[in-house]
């Protein structure tokens, strides 16, 4: 294989596995209703499960899937957004969490700071 051949193949190979690695991992990530993606970052599976057991402990009135699901696909307008749409319940979710923690409307279970909107991604998880 000349020289010139060879450096175009390692090119092309340098930039389409990445690519194809991160459009393949952005479309099987995990649900974004169930599981909060800052906090998953910083915790495994397990410890999101023990804080969502907690908090539905904490707030029996929200130990139900629908009415998570409910509430967390409802804005401040009361408009709700369609469970199939990923795009648009991570835009939703990412808002509340913000102006949760700019408001300091955070909550601490097991011993982690997080918003109500976290706690309640967590315990739709651990009803999984």
């Amino acid at each position: 294989m000349k020289r010139r051949k060879f450096i175009l193949a390692a090119a092309v190979t340098a930039v389409t596995i990445p690519v194809a690695k991160y459009l393949y991992d952005s479309s099987h990530t995990q649900d974004p209703l169930v599981m909060p993606d800052v906090l998953a970052r910083f915790c495994d599976e397990n410890a999101i499960r023990e804080i969502g057991i907690t908090y539905r402990n904490q707030v029996p009135q929200e130990n139900k899937k629908e009415k998570l699901i409910e509430i967390l696909l409802t804005d401040k307008a009361e408009n709700k957004v369609k469970i199939n749409d990923r795009l648009k319940i991570t835009k939703l979710l990412d808002k509340k969490i913000q102006e949760e923690f700019a408001g300091y409307k955070t909550i601490v279970i097991s011993g982690w700071v997080i918003t109500a909107t976290e706690a309640r991604q967590c315990a739709l998880f651990s009803l999984t």
